[in-house]
């Protein structure tokens, strides 16, 4: 694989300008042929039940909800992982996490006496690999992304322009300034001056919020709005921080909205809206601890886990003219479908030889047809954190859980029990072995490491983090060209 040296942009990246003066008579980008630009805005650790286009009732997210007015509302969407680093992998490069070997936080050590040590993980991602924005280079898109990436390098080394916002214009000096809670001000900023670059080919847009993450920030007069609302309608379970956090993430989405339609590229520009995991419930190892954060119900568990709180998500699309206004999808897709479907609306293909995981939604989004997929995959084999090793298959209605450490199954059936409360693994024995075998299948056939026996396994301290419970930030390499 070719790819060029980023070294000198990336130590040039904080003072770069991509708004050159002399570009100031060009039209924003306009699409050419049947490429449309793409937008994709990635929150992070927002649960699927926050917004009320979710049935969620106590969170104000307007823009959001309009969104699923105008487009298609998945119900039965996944993160690849429960955690950010393996979904933002699966999503830029169309890979499960088990094969890319990205699996858990890429900074994360292991708990030193877990019963399992983990398998080597990724830190970065493959030099192997062709990213989505590699790919879309090639068919004429200028790519960018803003705010959180967790994937080692950096964006410009992995195919996306350097973007930085202009905070000498006063109204982006302002944006940011308002919100400086989780940067969400900033990278509001950064992708307002993306999108108004001018330019004459199209654009892929990363807008990778760094909220609803713990620690909770928000503005004061949001969570003070929160705490009243609380008060008034006796809801506990949702934090009035976090839920003026997930109240500024969708103004952020407002307003990045509403550019597209100041720049008249609202029509030419298919709008993807999702969260990298489940949201949080409760952590207590987060400084400050967090004591809860949100609610996931009727879901079972939260970030972390591979019940269904950990890894359905939200999943928005206004494709205007493609995709029907206010429908509804109920099939299962997942993070890798994204990358696969990016590359579907902007006439590309992956390279020969980068196996491909997702399948692109391009069939569900026009109503034409289903996807020729009948199973969906998750490897999780960490002993990192506080979090338990497992994998999960979902076959139709039904999703049996692995537990690594004791070597159980766990099996449910979604349709009649989305709360994953009524175990069936001991009454539908058949069913499971079969669900089990095909889970294994699947490991094999993509080279999934499984975690291995930890010789320093204590069960008086399995629970203890390691001190520190980071490694330190990995240093940028440079690649050859």
């Amino acid at each position: 694989m070719y790819r060029r040296t980023a070294s000198v942009l990336v130590a040039l990246l904080p003072f770069c300008l991509v708004y050159g003066a002399a570009q100031e008579k060009l039209l924003p980008s306009r699409p050419d042929g049947n490429r449309v630009n793409i937008l994709v805005v990635l929150m992070d650790d927002l649960g699927w039940r926050d917004l009320g286009c979710y049935g969620g009732r106590f969170i104000d997210t307007p823009a959001a909800d309009r969104l699923a007015g105008q487009g298609m509302r998945f119900t039965d969407a996944y993160a690849a992982a429960p955690v950010c680093s393996p979904t933002r992998a699966s999503l830029l490069t169309g890979q499960y996490p088990g094969r890319i070997g990205m699996y858990e936080v890429t900074q994360l050590r292991d708990r030193p006496y877990a019963r399992l040590i983990s398998p080597p993980l990724a830190r970065e991602l493959p030099e192997s690999l062709e990213t989505v924005a590699e790919i879309l280079n090639r068919r004429g898109y200028v790519c960018g992304s803003v705010g959180k990436w967790h994937v080692g390098r950096t964006p410009v080394e992995e195919g996306f322009v350097p973007v930085a916002a202009r905070l000498d214009d006063p109204e982006l000096a302002a944006l940011a300034a308002r919100s400086p809670q989780k940067q969400i001000g900033r990278i509001t900023a950064q992708a307002l001056h993306f999108l108004r670059t001018p330019r004459d080919r199209p654009f892929l847009l990363f807008v990778n919020h760094h909220a609803v993450h713990a620690p909770l920030e928000a503005r004061p007069e949001l969570i003070e709005k929160y705490q009243a609302k609380a008060t008034r309608t006796g809801v506990t379970a949702i934090h009035p921080a976090y839920a003026a956090m997930t109240e500024m993430g969708d103004q952020s989405l407002a307003r990045v909205l509403a550019e597209l339609d100041r720049l008249d590229l609202a029509d030419k520009t298919v709008v993807i809206f999702a969260s990298d995991n489940g949201g949080l419930i409760e952590d207590p190892h987060l400084k400050p601890p967090v004591p809860l954060a949100t609610s996931n119900l009727p879901l079972r568990s939260h970030k972390g886990d591979l019940y269904e709180g950990g890894i359905r998500v939200p999943l928005l699309v206004r494709w205007p003219g493609k995709v029907a206004p206010g429908s509804i999808c109920r099939v299962p897709v997942t993070s890798p479908d994204l990358f696969a479907t990016i590359l579907d609306l902007a006439g590309a293909a992956a390279p020969a030889g980068q196996s491909a995981d997702g399948v692109s939604l391009l069939p569900l989004l026009h109503g034409t047809g289903g996807l020729q997929r009948d199973c969906l995959f998750w490897h999780f084999p960490t002993s990192m954190w506080s979090r338990w090793p497992g994998g999960a298959i979902r076959k139709g209605d039904f999703k049996l859980i692995e537990f690594y450490e004791d070597n159980r199954v766990e099996l449910y059936d979604l349709a009649n029990d989305l709360g994953e409360t009524r175990d069936l693994a001991a009454r539908r024995p058949d069913l499971a072995n079969d669900l089990r075998r095909e889970l294994q299948r699947w490991r094999q056939s993509i080279g999934a490491r499984m975690p291995a026996p930890n010789p320093a396994f204590d069960p008086a301290r399995a629970h203890l983090l390691p001190d520190p419970p980071m490694i330190p930030a990995y240093p940028t390499r440079k690649r050859l060209p």
